[in-house]
């Protein structure tokens, strides 16, 4: 494995793929994790724009024990401690030779370590809330490249009910926020740095698309990129994982009730971003009294899903790991 200085010394354009969970972030995060030349960590790291605002506790980052902490505490968040086998991360780093002592350079550490061990150059993250802070990304990383994949907000909405019975008028809420918030901050940060494109697009040509992606990255078109390891990706036809296309699923899964509702929510938004409207093109904000009910309520059913479905025997502590990391997260974000 390359060291760990090699790897950071050099200038860094980080990758940050954002968007509504759902969306395909996760599709194209694993897509572009098979170029020669960028790795993609395989779980969202979600804890950034918390060090960021809190990184006074850590104290002056030019002080080797006050950035080994940060370092330390940073890099054993559940993300990067889960893809190191469940143990504890351990990176090595001569502090002598990091220059600029930073949470930017400690992050870049802690993402690279990770990179250098399947020898990629490139490094991303591909958290779908930090659509919510790209101004954050952009002061820690100013070179960084920000993908923001936008889908149809019902067909998430109906994703997430059916795999995980969460309300779909909370989703529909909270995809209409993470879209206009993405979408005004990456206009202001220029088309050097943000990137926006719909996953029905992505999903219906590829090639073409994911060309564009490349391009806007500054790398070589890869055709490895056009794969996927997500099974819902498989094209029976060809026998391979390939990306498919995976569209208009909500037509079918509303009832006209349903519909109505969420495009009083939504509507607006979705015609904004180019889908037709079938009632009404509204912009109705839920109450938070609402929302906050049914946050709770997808909160249960989460933990009751987790608990049913996560076998380890280290159950309880992935479990704690995740809680902390959900604490961090939730003390930036609302709703």
């Amino acid at each position: 494995m390359q060291a760990i200085n090699d790897l950071t010394i050099r200038g860094t354009k980080p990758i940050f793929i954002v968007g509504m969970n759902g969306s395909g972030t996760t599709m194209l995060a694993d897509c572009l994790n098979h170029h020669h030349l960028i790795y993609f960590h395989r779980i969202e790291s979600k804890i950034i724009p918390f060090y960021y605002y809190n990184i006074r506790k850590f104290g002056d980052l030019n002080n080797e024990s006050s950035f080994s902490k940060l370092l330390n505490e940073f890099s054993n968040n559940s993300a990067f401690w889960i893809c190191n086998n469940h143990q504890a991360v351990e990176i090595p780093f001569n502090f002598r030779e990091i220059k600029d002592k930073s949470l930017s350079k400690m992050i870049d550490i802690t993402f690279s370590y990770f990179a250098g061990r399947e020898n990629k150059a490139i490094w991303g993250d591909h958290t779908p809330k930090y659509a919510f802070s790209i101004p954050v990304i952009l002061d820690l990383f100013p070179e960084a490249k920000i993908i923001h994949i936008v889908r149809d907000g019902r067909d998430c909405a109906q994703s997430f009910r059916r795999r995980f019975n969460y309300n779909i008028y909370r989703t529909i809420y909270n995809w209409k926020r993470i879209g206009q918030k993405a979408r005004k901050d990456g206009f202001v940060a220029g088309p050097e740095r943000y990137f926006e494109i719909k996953y029905e697009d992505l999903t219906e040509s590829p090639e073409k698309h994911m060309n564009k992606i490349c391009s806007f990255l500054e790398v070589p078109f890869d055709n490895q990129v056009l794969l996927s390891n997500m099974p819902m990706y498989v094209d029976k036809k060809r026998n391979a994982n390939r990306i498919v296309k995976n569209a208009g699923k909500w037509r079918k899964s509303f009832s006209v009730k349903e519909i109505k509702k969420v495009e009083d929510i939504a509507g607006l938004t979705l015609k904004d971003f180019g889908y037709d409207i079938t009632y009404n093109a509204g912009n109705y904000d839920l109450p938070q009294i609402e929302l906050t009910v049914y946050k709770w309520i997808d909160r249960f059913i989460q933990t009751k899903n987790y608990c049913k479905n996560y076998k380890r025997k280290d159950k309880l502590r992935y479990f704690l790991k995740y809680i902390s990391t959900s604490l961090k997260q939730s003390k930036v974000y609302k709703n």
